[in-house]
């Protein structure tokens, strides 16, 4: 059985700086994407609650940030 689809097409103006991702997270340095992988991981208010039975998925650090662990 067929159902429609919807998608949604985003363009604009690219940004003058590099963007970065890591797992759900874009930013535009290191230390932006730290902060919100330290959010998601404490479970802050930062991204919101939703409720729902699944439990949260974690997020793996950052290489730079295992790397650091690591040392």
């Amino acid at each position: 059985m067929r159902e429609p689809a919807r998608a949604i097409l985003l363009g604009g103006e690219p940004f003058p700086e590099p963007i970065l991702m890591w797992w759900n997270f874009v930013a535009r340095t290191r230390a932006e994407i730290d902060g919100a992988h330290a959010s998601w991981s404490a479970q802050d208010d930062r991204f919101g609650r939703v409720r729902s039975a699944l439990p949260l998925i974690p997020a793996t650090a950052p290489f730079w940030k295992q790397a650091e662990e690591n040392r």
